[in-house]
């Protein structure tokens, strides 16, 4: 097998093991890309032959599981904010439905009055909570904020996906079992939320059956 061939051979066994955004992944086997070459030629620069360079060069970095391992935490943490920006995008969108649905005059009454009609709107505070400190210990405000985990990161994904299940279940149900027409508007409506709680049933699975998004390498206690 010739030297290139080898290589992309490594780098593609690496990228097998790589779990998390497209970008991210391309990025990181480009840079492993970079690093191999330059030690590549560091080792014939040494002395020695193409082959055996090559061979000395992939034998360094480690095998390829190994290697994909080191970017687990990294990966673990862009999926996760991947997750939770999606998350946070269509909830007002998928409410401001459901809120003209159950509630189509919002200014008009107390509170109260709008959470009896919407009685998830507590879970959705809490969910933007949850989303929100995990974007500030994950990203730049960890200047200043302690830094959150890979495996902090993983389960706030699965604390906000089980709370969008129980919130768009609830919505649901108390749209089936309210007066609020049945039109245009309520059937994308309970589409949306069909389609935020398959997602979030995905994502739940994913991350308790396989230990998401890398099985053996993200090990946090209480997500097995």
């Amino acid at each position: 097998m010739s030297g290139r061939v080898r290589v992309d051979a490594y780098l593609g066994e690496i990228a097998v093991h790589l779990h998390g955004p497209h970008r991210r992944r391309a990025r990181i086997v480009a840079e492993l890309r970079e690093g191999l070459d330059q030690a590549i030629a560091d080792q014939i620069a040494a002395g020695l032959p193409t082959e055996k360079a090559e061979t000395v060069a992939l034998a360094r970095f480690g095998t390829p599981v190994v290697v994909a391992d080191a970017f687990a935490d990294e990966l673990t943490i862009a999926h996760a904010r991947r997750v939770l920006a999606w998350f946070v995008a269509t909830g007002p969108l998928v409410g401001i439905w459901w809120l003209l649905l159950l509630h189509p005059v919002p200014w008009h009454g107390s509170p109260t009055a709008l959470i009896a009609a919407i009685p998830v709107v507590p879970l959705v505070v809490a969910g933007i909570a949850v989303a929100a400190i995990t974007f500030a210990t994950t990203g730049r405000l960890i200047r200043w904020l302690p830094e959150a985990s890979a495996c902090r990161a993983a389960a706030a994904v699965l604390a906000v996906a089980g709370l969008v299940v129980v919130g768009d279940v609830t919505v649901v149900a108390v749209y089936v079992g309210s007066d609020a027409p049945a039109g245009a508007l309520g059937i994308v409506a309970v589409a949306a939320s069909l389609t935020r709680i398959g997602f979030s049933l995905v994502v739940a699975s994913r991350l308790r059956g396989y230990g998401w998004p890398a099985a053996r390498t993200v090990r946090c206690d209480g997500l097995r």
